[in-house]
């Protein structure tokens, strides 16, 4: 029996943005796969994500309940465990889209780079707390950049650049909740994106190798001139951008018989490309709604870190706050053409049952650092 001020001390309003979030994210999954809430199509993908918030409810429950000073304590084994699950989806991982990112659990497939980056953010948040406040020296960084590195090393290999980079937000965020100078991050940040860049330009002017498949460089030059190439690399751009664009400032509706039907033409409607989809349903004005969702929730688990009791619940919150902003960004970004094409899904709005299951969890961990802190006002 959990005791009173267990239920006080809960942050019911990331509660009910979560699962304002969710709710949004069915409507827009059934516009975005089909025409009706009677349409097969639409009925399977709608079904699925139900079934998933409804087993992220218990798993965020679950979360909740148990103290994430007992889960720290584990962190090497869910480490070791992550490492494991990462090495088993290269090995035998479903191959869909020339990549491998699902392995079946019981039945069940399973992407196990969305609960790797929880895990990480505990796991780091476990090695920087002991020297939280104290973290200003590159060499404090080595451990913790090392640990990141290796399973975002294997997420790239699958290939997922895209969750890779996801890893590294996790990595910069917690050291800033750690105390490392926020400067620091954002030149490293800078240096890293324009070593990226000149390892591109480096490759097509001296044919520098690049550890990157030929599908991903084809997005990377498409990004640049998506025309060039508008049946082929530049194709998911080009639909994404008209997409966007003709939804305009209130979109086309849900379910009309318009441009809206045009969808099918955007590959993964509803989940790469699910921010895409909400500014055709629902216009600009919907769009910018659904960035004040996910911008409220990430400002939720920034408070959580504020008010976190002690350094290792407000590591975990700042990595979970990176993790989450940095994917509605990325997301975000793509569909309008901003960045290259990359596998990230939009928080609590993409389908898919790994990364619903991934984001309740995460949201259960921040209730475990508000319920389980040691200056709890009772």
């Amino acid at each position: 029996m959990l005791p009173p001020h267990f239920w006080r001390n809960l942050d019911w309003p990331l509660l009910a943005l979560a699962y304002l979030a969710s709710a949004a994210g069915l409507v827009a999954i059934a516009a975005a796969s089909g025409t009706s809430f009677h349409d097969p199509a639409a009925l399977y993908y709608l079904k699925r994500q139900v079934a998933a918030i409804v087993l992220g409810t218990v798993v965020l429950a679950v979360a909740a309940a148990v103290d994430y000073h007992a889960v720290a304590r584990w962190h090497r084994i869910l480490y070791v465990l992550m490492v494991m699950m990462l090495l088993a989806v290269l090995v035998a991982g479903r191959h869909t889209y020339g990549a491998r990112r699902w392995i079946s659990v019981g039945g069940f497939e399973l992407q196990p780079s969305e609960f790797g980056k929880l895990i990480l953010v505990v796991t780091l948040a476990a090695v920087l707390a002991p020297a939280a406040g104290q973290v200003r020296r590159w060499r404090q960084t080595l451990v913790p950049a090392a640990l990141a590195v290796v399973p975002a090393a294997l997420v790239a290999k699958e290939p997922d650049l895209g969750t890779a980079m996801v890893f590294g937000a996790a990595l910069l965020g917690a050291l800033f909740a750690a105390g490392f100078p926020g400067l620091r991050i954002i030149g490293v940040t800078g240096l890293a994106a324009a070593a990226g860049v000149g390892a591109v330009v480096a490759h097509l002017r001296w044919h520098v190798p690049l550890p990157l498949h030929a599908y991903q460089l084809d997005r990377l030059l498409s990004f640049l001139n998506p025309q060039a190439n508008a049946q082929g690399s530049g194709w998911e751009i080009l639909q994404s951008e008209m997409a966007i664009g003709s939804g305009r400032l209130w979109g086309t509706g849900l379910f009309s018989g318009g441009v809206n039907n045009q969808l099918q033409f955007l590959p993964e409607a509803n989940t790469d490309f699910m921010f895409a989809s909400i500014g055709n349903i629902g216009g600009f004005i919907g769009a910018c709604g659904v960035l004040a969702i996910l911008a409220l929730i990430v400002w939720r688990a920034l408070r959580c870190m504020g008010t976190a009791g002690d350094a290792l619940g407000g590591i975990i919150a700042g990595g979970i706050a990176a993790v989450l902003g940095f994917q509605t960004v990325l997301n975000a970004a793509v569909a309008v053409g901003v960045v290259p094409v990359t596998g990230v899904p939009l928080p609590f709005f993409s389908a898919g049952g790994s990364a619903v299951l991934a984001n309740f969890m995460a949201v259960g961990v921040l209730q475990s650092v508000r319920t389980h802190h040691r200056r709890l006002q009772f």
